[in-house]
């Protein structure tokens, strides 16, 4: 084989695996964004890049204390198959109405993205 054709070859190997191994961008997602204490939010998400099986730490003063992260209330959910992750922690019913941020993290790192759990009395 000619240095031309190998060198083809591997341009349209990398090419074809490309194409085929898009991962989708990283995300979090809380439905439904408005609930009363005591109901539980489904969380969902991709952790782009965070091997299947890893845990995603995801975090919000809305949680019970039960795990916490850094002295926040956190929850955990495993990686699946593309980065998808999802969980359904219950809101406490002694949560104050409010607006609460939601992160993550996965790897050591926070993934860059958050939601909000709204609160409601």
């Amino acid at each position: 084989m000619s240095r031309v054709s190998s060198a083809v070859t591997i341009v349209f190997a990398a090419c074809a695996m490309t194409a085929g191994g898009v991962a989708a961008a990283t995300s979090l997602s809380v439905a439904p964004s408005a609930v009363r204490g005591g109901q539980r939010v489904i969380i969902r998400g991709n952790a782009d890049g965070c091997p299947v099986g890893d845990a995603v730490t995801i975090i919000s003063k809305a949680f019970a204390p039960t795990h916490e992260f850094a002295g926040l209330p956190a929850v955990f959910a495993r990686v699946r198959s593309g980065g998808k992750f999802g969980i359904r922690p219950r809101i406490p019913g002694t949560r104050r109405a409010g607006s609460y941020r939601v992160t993550a993290r996965c790897g050591g790192g926070n993934l860059g993205v958050s939601a909000t759990i709204h609160v409601v009395a």
